[in-house]
């Protein structure tokens, strides 16, 4: 089969342990499951082991989950919402079903082609993920190990290039990002001198003295709480020091936060006007259906501080304002390195810059599959769209230059 030079390089993508340049820090399954992602529709999708390799793309997907339910005879422990649906099992061990909606209808519905109706099944999914975390804080399935919300994010279709998504909740133009082990939060804010000209712009480069930096971890303690670890203390620019820079030491009190059972940092400048002074905040509660509800009090008023909002009762709040950004880093490896990268790098962008021109021996991507499971990325021959696979804290990068000839 006669492949274009340009994606040559994809073909000898490594599935074994063998092929491997440095060691694996964790557990790799070797039965031959991966991720994979299926290109169709000049567009591509990115399926989990969960959704076998020959499920027909027009199929509702059902995925089974290992766990007793409280009561199977009880209706209140099924949930359905558009073409999202969780019930107990009807076969023997005990498990639940949870239904999602076919690939192809899906892939529709994240592009916008199934309109009108497409985008009511979208928040449809937001729903469904709020009445799921519901149903098993409330007891319904007591023996499953895992969050069964954070299961069906993992598992759901999505396209390379939002695959945030499936570890974090993330969609762009939705406002919360779920805060996990493996984020970095980096704080950055920006002084400026009074200004000495009547009518001067107070803002302006003139009058800019330098940025106050800060860094902190997003962790989890002993009681599988989330809470907020400082790296170090405030760093100054040359131009800045602590007394015009104080206006930095409220940030630090992001590590005072309670620590809750999830925290979300939601971006008002997605949102909002230049001119709004608000760039984030960060939200936290043990229960994630008071975070799903102030979630969408903010994006429908985003002029409104999370302190404000009628869903902020007992919700953690903590709000930046002034000239500050709030950013994410995700923590990777790349060939066999731990970084940390900025939020939405893809593969394309951790690779050589030049690699365009002289191309890879090999490339391959792992990802985290449960809690202690590395699965390989598996690519189809000649596709180029896992360049486009957005990167999510704890994934693997490798790669081997190929050699050029001197002649």
């Amino acid at each position: 089969m006669w492949l274009n030079p340009k994606f040559v390089w994809l073909g000898p993508i490594l599935l074994s342990m063998a092929n491997v340049g440095c060691a694996a820090k964790e557990p790799i399954v070797s039965n031959g499951a991966s991720f994979r992602l299926q290109a169709f529709h000049n567009d591509s999708l990115l399926f989990t082991p969960a959704i076998p390799e020959d499920h027909p793309t027009t199929a509702i997907i059902r995925l089974t989950l290992s766990s007793r339910v409280q009561s199977s005879g009880n209706s209140g422990c099924s949930e359905t919402r558009g073409p999202f649906r969780i019930e107990p099992g009807k076969s023997d061990p005990p498990s639940i079903d949870i239904y999602l909606p076919a690939p192809e209808r899906w892939l529709g519905d994240l592009e916008g082609t199934n309109e009108p109706d497409g985008g009511a099944e979208i928040e449809a999914l937001d729903g469904f993920l709020a009445d799921v975390d519901r149903l098993q804080q409330g007891g319904c399935f007591p023996d499953a190990s895992v969050s069964i919300r954070d299961f069906i994010l993992q598992n759901i279709p999505m396209r390379p290039q939002e695959s945030y998504f499936n570890a974090y909740g993330y969609r762009l133009g939705k406002g919360g990002l779920d805060l996990k082990p493996g984020i970095r939060l980096k704080i950055e804010r920006a002084y400026f001198r009074p200004p000495t000209v009547p009518g001067e712009d107070k803002y302006g480069a003139k009058n800019f003295l330098g940025l106050s930096t800060v860094y902190f971890d997003v962790d989890v303690n002993r009681d599988n709480k989330t809470e907020f670890r400082q790296l170090g203390d405030i760093r100054y620019s040359p131009t800045t020091d602590r007394q015009s820079g104080a206006e930095g030491l409220r940030d630090i009190a992001l590590s005072h936060l309670p620590p809750e059972r999830r925290y979300r940092i939601f971006f008002y400048t997605y949102l909002v006007a230049e001119q709004q002074k608000r760039s984030a905040a960060i939200i936290g509660s043990d229960d994630v259906g008071k975070l799903d509800e102030l979630d969408r009090e903010l994006r429908a008023n985003p002029a409104k501080d999370c302190k404000d909002a009628k869903a902020s009762a007992g919700v953690s709040c903590f709000s930046f304002d002034g000239f500050v950004t709030v950013s994410s880093q995700v923590n990777v490896e790349l060939n066999g390195t731990p970084t940390f990268v900025e939020w939405g790098v893809r593969v394309k962008d951790v690779l050589p810059k030049t690699w365009n021109e002289r191309g890879l021996k090999w490339l391959r991507v792992q990802r985290r599959f449960g809690a202690d499971r590395y699965l390989d990325v598996k690519v189809d021959r000649g596709q180029a769209n896992v360049l486009a696979l957005v990167l999510v804290g704890g994934d693997r990068v490798t790669w081997s230059k190929a050699l050029v000839s001197s002649q």
